[in-house]
């Protein structure tokens, strides 16, 4: 397995830039699959300031319904012209954020739904894509102390709720008795989703973690309660980026020590 990191926060690698979002390449048994499309149209120039071709990818996989995850789909589209774009249907929902006061609407360009509408593949369930890579659909509730964030809503039947993020998704792939899990922002709780992709494989070790926390802004004690369960797991390796934040990294750093990197623009495992 070949893992691209195409979009992220920070860029430094020559020629490429960052954005707040996440896209990740993964090529794994002569699949080329794409984990979120970050924020812009970004996608498209760092995949070419990094020879990538986009029209040879087989399929994309959105973890939720975010802008910063989703946001390059257009661009993708006008380059493939085949691939499938896998998500829940509560990706399509009205996803709103009330950090600035006010809710403003953060989920997936209504525009590019509507004119692209064949390309999208809503599914329920666990599903296998690839062999050995699989998209699970369910993340479990097991830590009390991973809540979602108050700050973020979702608008049905004309009323507003705390978003409970049942459009997130995760995906894990299985190498033998190993796993690697990827996470697009782990707004149900990245230990959550750790515990999920443990009993999902029927009790195989995780190898990797790769992609977002969703710790930026916690607190101290948030932060602690989540080393405390993810070392129960015994994690040999984490790529950690976008909504992880600084603090939480440093942490994580100082925990796990070499365990523990950066997945910025051009970080290839």
């Amino acid at each position: 397995m070949e893992i691209t990191v195409l979009v992220e926060n920070l860029a430094y690698k020559q020629g490429t830039k960052g954005e707040h979002g996440l896209s990740i390449l993964i090529k794994v048994n002569n699949k080329n699959i794409l984990f979120d499309t970050g924020q812009s149209g970004l996608l498209v120039e760092n995949a070419k300031a990094m020879n990538i071709d986009l029209s040879a990818i087989d399929m994309v996989v959105i973890s939720h319904g975010h802008y910063d995850h989703t946001g390059g789909l257009e661009a993708f589209f006008e380059i493939n012209k085949n691939a499938p774009v896998y998500l829940k249907p509560q990706a399509f929902e009205e996803k709103m954020s009330l950090t600035t006061g006010k809710p403003r609407y953060i989920g997936l360009d209504k525009k590019v739904i509507k004119k692209y509408a064949s390309r999208f593949k809503t599914i329920n369930e666990t599903k296998e894509i690839a062999p050995g890579l699989t998209i699970v659909t369910q993340i479990n509730s097991y830590y009390p102390f991973e809540k979602g964030s108050s700050n973020m809503i979702v608008e049905k039947g004309g009323q507003q709720f705390k978003d409970p993020f049942d459009d997130e998704l995760f995906m894990v792939y299985e190498e033998g008795e190993s796993l690697t899990v990827f996470t697009g922002c782990a707004h149900r709780g990245i230990a959550n989703i750790c515990r999920t992709a443990i009993d999902v494989s029927g009790g195989k070790k995780i190898k990797s973690v790769l992609g977002g926390t969703h710790l930026k802004n916690a607190s101290h004690e948030r932060i602690v309660q989540t080393l405390k369960t993810l070392e129960t797991f015994d994690i040999d390796n984490y790529g950690l980026c976008h909504c992880t934040g600084l603090q939480a990294f440093m942490q994580f750093s100082q925990q796990y020590k070499d365990k523990v990197k950066y997945a910025h623009v051009g970080t290839h495992f």
